[in-house]
């Protein structure tokens, strides 16, 4: 019977069954002291009792079938022990099956390898055959010399498979006695069997023999025809580079015999001798170009240019070279050198007055320009030719890119390149180049030319003696022009520019006279002529000189050249042609005629001790008929005054001039240099040459500045006094304080308005005809600032009535109107105080004033200066303490 434990012990139990957490702590328990920790141990040793109660009596409830399945499986052996002895027999079988089937499949891998043998085999054998046909053909190519059929069949062989000519049949390929063999100029019967590898290296020997001795015999007889066979034969033969060198040689010669000139030659022999070189080199590249690309593949013409180069640079070395002795270069650079140590100041007089025979003559001038431009002549042809060739040999050089082993065997040897240098310079050119570089220094890497050949050592001592050149043109020119420069010799500066030509008008009645700005132009047109000359000679003749000497750099595309010559010009036109027009434009001002000073209060109205009449004494008086001739006065001749002023106007013309001329010269170079400059590889020399025609642009801003300061001079001497002359002048006997009826005359015959533009306009007639256009607005707008100046001060010092207030506002608005005419300038800002003091004193009352304010433009602070466009509220009360109509007290009390 089983006994079952109580729930609560299987409810213990089925909670402690999974883990052995409950027996560790059990282990733990059983050190311990603490009664409730041994009864909880107690516990647990009920539950696990009652398990284990439990799992024995399952075990003897199925004791039955257990062992009812045991006793079912000791039947089943005997059955099985049956079933495998009926099995065996079959067993046997199949593995002897298996067996055989392993015996039959190696059988049929050895029939497969024997047949795959025999395929090789057969192959072999024909290939031998075929090898064998060839062999015999070629025999009897060389026999019959039948150098074509030959050098194809040779290719065929060199081209033919290496398992093919290592085949163990080979050796049944050698021809049959019987046939024909050629060695040399003696025919033969073989009697003695050679491998095939021998008969083919015989042949292509012999072979390679004859097509260079074929080669050479047309060269000389110039049979051209038979020149591209053999060039044609020798990659057949495998003799690639071998072609190419003969082929290279006899362009050569092809250049040597089509660069004479043919002529009588007069100027700049040298430099039409190496651009002949050039052109025919470029004219045989150009046409056997596709010659050698169809026969030779992509990248092979770069040996052929590598040698053309090499010819073309020996040969142009050497035209140097008999240029240098033609043409003296020495004996030049030695006459320049000394000049230019004559120029400095030597420590001693016997120095200074000791003359040399190699001193620079007229002649020796003549014969020096001739030389420079020769140099920059060839200079420039070398420069087109380097870029001819870099354009053709990056595309071979890209092609050999692929093929780097080629590359090297197509390349030129370090040692055969310096073998093509003349001995001359064998020692200059191992100083670049030293024998047996690599062709990694030796060849540029980006077109395969080479880098340094003898033209490289010529074009620096080329470059070295333009530099030398062009600084002594540079210099004389410079010098020349400003020594030919006479300011004396321009007409029409007769009469000096002063504010007193209106005196023999005043004189004569026509100052009130009623007449209009256009007749006192007329007037002026006769007193200057219209075609006086503004700027002298020395501006065309320098720039001219400046802008031939920096094309000529630009033309040599050397970056150390034009770096070179814009520093020298930076330094000669400072030194020479600059200080030259600061020290006249900056001279101190000679002034003519009526008074330029007076005194700085110009108050509008009636002075002290002058008559009360508002009018000029002689308003509408008859013109004077004894009054001064222009003609008469154009005529006589010209004044220490005049021609001390012709002197500074000229200078400060020819500084306005050599801005334009300096800005145009730049863009002209920069321009010139994008267009030749922009196949130069190296784009660090072409950013040093733009960075030096930029530099230019620094005398553009001197010649503004010393023109700017020459203007400022004359503004504060000149112009200054003589519109504070003008608007003294044309306000004499005039008042703002008037009657009705003062007030409509004023307004039928507007004298002050006349009378300023009749000032006004000979100041401006004069201006026009003695100063440049540019020159003429900075003078002008001097001028304008110092009349609103000038003005503003007047009005405030004056007294005014209602009725002067409006005539001072429409004198005010005409003037604007009239000048802005003259100037073709808007003058709304400087005269924006003006018009709103103007506005302020023609109010009809004081009310009237706020409505002026609220339609005032905003304070606007112009660039330099510091002073508002705008007035104060302490300006207008100023302004209104003017008018004696006003009290003083509703000025005071004014509320804005």
């Amino acid at each position: 019977m089983t006994t079952k434990a109580p729930a609560s012990a299987m409810s213990g139990l089925d909670l402690d069954a999974s883990g052995e957490i409950s027996w560790q702590k059990f282990d733990e328990l059983t050190q311990s002291l603490d009664i409730v920790e041994i009864e909880q141990a107690y516990r647990l040793l009920e539950l696990e009792e009652a398990r284990v109660d439990v799992d024995i009596s399952d075990g003897v409830e199925r004791s039955d079938e257990v062992n009812a399945r045991f006793a079912q499986l000791s039947g089943l052996h005997d059955s099985l022990a049956a079933v495998a002895e009926l099995l065996a027999p079959a067993q046997a079988a199949v593995d002897a099956t298996a067996t055989n089937a392993g015996a039959l499949s190696a059988r049929v891998r050895f029939l497969d390898q024997e047949l795959s043998k025999l395929e090789d085999a057969v192959k072999m054998v024909v290939e031998t055959d075929l090898l064998k046909q060839q062999l015999s053909e070629l025999l009897v190519a060389m026999h019959s010399k039948d150098l074509d059929v030959a050098a194809a069949l040779v290719h065929k062989y060199i081209t033919t498979d290496s398992a093919t000519l290592e085949n163990p049949f080979v050796s049944f390929a050698q021809p049959p006695s019987s046939v024909p063999v050629s060695t040399g100029n003696i025919s033969r019967t073989a009697t003695k069997p050679s491998s095939p590898a021998r008969i083919v290296a015989d042949a292509s020997k012999e072979l390679t023999e004859r097509v260079s001795f074929m080669f050479g015999t047309a060269v000389q007889t110039n049979n051209t025809k038979e020149i591209s066979r053999c060039f044609r034969l020798f990659p057949l033969l495998g003799e690639e580079i071998r072609g190419l060198d003969m082929y290279s040689e006899f362009l050569c010669s092809v250049i040597a015999e089509k660069s004479r000139i043919t002529g009588d030659v007069q100027t700049n022999i040298h430099a039409l001798r190496i651009t002949r070189i050039f052109e025919v080199i470029a004219t045989a590249i150009d046409s056997h170009f596709p010659l050698v690309e169809t026969h030779y593949g992509p990248g092979r013409m770069m040996r052929v240019m590598q040698r053309l180069q090499m010819e073309g640079a020996k040969r142009a070395a050497m035209v140097l070279d008999f240029f240098e002795e033609d043409r003296q270069i020495k004996r030049r650079v030695a006459q320049i050198q000394q000049a230019d140590a004559q120029s400095r100041p030597h420590p001693s007089f016997s120095e200074r007055g000791r003359h040399s025979e190699d001193d620079i003559s007229d002649n020796d001038l003549k014969e020096i320009t001739s030389i420079l431009a020769e140099i920059v002549l060839v200079e420039r042809q070398i420069a087109a030719f380097n870029r001819f060739m870099e354009s053709r040999a990056m595309p071979e050089m890209q092609a050999l890119s692929n093929e780097p082993d080629i590359r090297d065997e197509v390349f030129m040897s370090a040692d055969a390149v310096a073998n093509l240098v003349p001995l001359s310079m064998q020692s200059a050119f191992g100083a670049l180049t030293a024998k047996g570089s690599t062709t990694q220094t030796l060849f540029d890497e980006r077109t395969g030319l080479v880098s340094n050949t003898p033209l490289s050592l010529r074009l620096l001592w080329l470059t070295e003696t333009y530099v030398c050149f062009e600084s002594f043109f540079l210099t004389k020119s410079v010098a020349k022009a400003m020594s030919l420069d006479d300011t004396s010799s321009l007409v029409g500066w007769v009469c000096p520019l002063e504010d007193s030509a209106d005196n023999n008008l005043a004189k004569s009645g026509l100052l009130v006279s009623g007449l209009s700005s256009d007749k006192s132009r007329g007037w002026l047109g006769k007193h200057v002529p219209l075609d006086m000359p503004q700027t002298s000679s020395c501006v065309g003749d320098v720039f001219f000189v400046v802008r031939a000497s920096l094309e000529h750099a630009v033309s040599t595309q050397q970056a150390s050249a034009v770096e070179a010559v814009a520093q020298l010009t930076i330094g000669t036109v400072n030194s020479v042609f600059l200080s030259a027009l600061e020290a006249s434009a900056l001279k101190r001002w000679t002034s003519t005629g009526g008074s330029t000073s007076g005194s700085t209060r110009l108050p509008l109205g009636i002075a002290p001790g002058e008559s009360s009449g508002w009018r000029l004494p002689g308003v509408r008086a008859p013109v004077s008929s004894t009054g001064s001739d222009p003609q008469t006065a154009a005529s006589t001749q010209i004044t220490p005054q005049a021609s001390a002023q012709r002197e500074i106007l000229v200078a400060l013309n020819n500084l306005d001039l050599a801005c334009t001329y300096m800005q145009k010269t730049v863009e002209s170079l920069s321009s010139k240099l994008d267009s030749e400059w922009q196949r130069v590889p190296d784009q660090n020399d072409v950013a040093r040459a733009r960075k030096a025609i930029d530099t230019l642009s620094a005398l553009s801003a001197k010649f503004s500045h010393s023109k700017q300061r020459s203007l400022e001079q004359i503004g504060s001497q000149v112009l200054k006094p003589w519109v504070r002359s003008i608007l003294q002048q044309s306000y004499r006997d005039i008042k703002y304080v008037l009657t009705d009826e003062e007030f409509n005359d004023m307004q039928n015959d507007n004298l002050f308005q006349k009378r300023f533009m009749l000032k006004f306009g000979s100041l401006t007639g004069q201006l026009k005809q003695r100063l440049s256009t540019h020159n003429v607005s900075a003078a002008l707008e001097s001028a304008i600032t110092s009349l609103s100046g000038d003005w503003e001060r007047a009005i405030r010092q004056s007294k005014f009535n209602m009725l002067g207030g409006i005539m001072v506002e429409k004198d005010v608005r005409e003037i604007q109107r009239y000048l802005e005419k003259e100037t073709g300038v808007g003058l709304r800002q400087k005269f924006s105080r003006l018009v709103q003091m103007a506005d302020v004193l023609a109010v009809e009352s004081i009310a009237d004033v706020g409505h002026i304010l609220e339609s005032q433009p905003a304070v606007d602070m112009t660039a330099g200066s510091h002073m508002s466009s705008s007035l104060s509220k302490s300006d207008i009360k100023t302004l209104l303490t003017n008018r004696i109509d006003i009290p003083e007290k509703d000025t005071l009390n004014l509320d804005m």
